[in-house]
């Protein structure tokens, strides 16, 4: 779930405005600078219906051979891409165990294709959800496994949060990982950039909503800008490559607590840009298809600095109305806690690992 925000240009214009005096330097950084390298990467855009896993599965197959072909050695695909997305109960219907229908075939791909492939899916393990983005390496091993935290808004209302680290370290280098919504929090950022990662992996359901009070049309216009140019400005920020993925289509959804219906369209605007921050491919809004690029992971044009916290848990300036999302998860979180429904619902699903 993606909300209007501009995180990343203000985040690389605060870093070229900062004197050395007003920057943090992380410690953990490597004495020795590791050798550059280059990665053929693809960024995978399509619509994704709900409930539709197997079909979901299929049609991704045949994006990712196309990308295959153009040379890609890893592959990214949206957030919740098996399952499709809604903010309803019928969102547990689309969860399965980790070794389920979506990393058998992520494990199948992989080993046949020697690619990393990564994707999130709505995992059931014992009586919870969570939103797990899983990438599979070229002989069919989990390469890394990171659950979303936190969910954004209204999710929590249907999955937990995970607690584990969003960065794990693979034959290509260190990987770091941002779930959709993650990217916008700054204690997410100064993880990943803490961390030394070499590639940032996003994969997104990202949204945009009608322009409905309080949601105003800057607002909405704001989606799309974060959006379509949060790639090459993350990646300029912090001087790494970056692979972004999402959906595209329309979606009609209930909300829980009373909330009004949403329509809600998924714009797209997948790309990749390299660690200097050029763009090197991105879709257009409503296109599906694949972006094929190589990227350069080269430690020297790393940023070393680390830009303080101005905005308190937010990566750049928020409307006034952010609130709404922090009190919504809240209320997701507690009536999550309380489900009976929820509980059963997953342990069943568990059940059949």
């Amino acid at each position: 779930m993606s909300l209007p925000f501009k995180t990343n240009n203000r985040l690389c214009a605060t870093l070229r405005g900062m004197s050395k005096t007003q920057i943090a330097t992380p410690s953990n950084h490597p004495a020795s600078p590791r050798a550059a390298t280059t990665l053929c990467v693809a960024t995978v855009q399509l619509a994704c219906d709900l409930g539709d896993v197997q079909g979901n599965l299929n049609r991704a197959t045949a994006f990712i051979e196309d990308a295959i072909r153009q040379g890609a050695k890893l592959i990214l695909t949206p957030e919740m891409m098996p399952g499709g997305y809604t903010l309803e109960e019928k969102i547990w219907d689309t969860a399965e165990p980790f070794d389920g229908p979506t990393t058998r075939w992520l494990r199948d791909l992989c080993r046949r294709r020697e690619v990393y492939i990564g994707t999130t899916f709505l995992e059931a393990e014992g009586e919870d959800f969570f939103n797990t983005f899983v990438l599979i390496g070229p002989t069919g091993e989990v390469v890394g496994k990171v659950r979303k935290n936190p969910p954004a808004s209204f999710e929590a209302f249907y999955f937990r949060a995970g607690n584990d680290r969003h960065w794990f370290d693979t034959a290509l280098g260190r990987i770091g990982v941002g779930i959709c919504f993650e990217n916008a929090l700054y204690d997410r950022y100064r993880e990943l950039h803490e961390a030394d990662i070499d590639l940032y992996l996003r994969p997104f359901s990202g949204a945009s909503f009608e322009a409905k009070f309080p949601i105003r049309q800057r607002d909405v216009d704001a989606v799309n800008a974060a959006l379509r140019e949060g790639t090459p400005a993350t990646a300029r920020a912090m001087g790494i490559p970056v692979v972004m993925s999402n959906k595209v289509g329309h979606l009609v959804t209930d909300l829980p607590a009373g909330f009004p219906r949403q329509h809600i369209e998924f714009p797209g605007f997948s790309a990749i840009a390299d660690s200097d921050g050029a763009l090197l491919g991105q879709l257009r809004s409503g296109q599906e298809g694949v972006v094929v690029g190589t990227v350069k992971l080269d430690p020297s044009r790393k940023h070393r600095q680390i830009a303080p916290r101005t905005n308190g848990r937010w990566t750049g300036g928020m409307p006034w109305w952010a609130f709404v999302w922090v009190l919504t998860q809240r209320f997701g979180e507690r009536s999550y806690a309380r489900s009976a429904k929820r509980r059963a619902r997953a342990l069943a699903i568990s059940r059949t690992a």
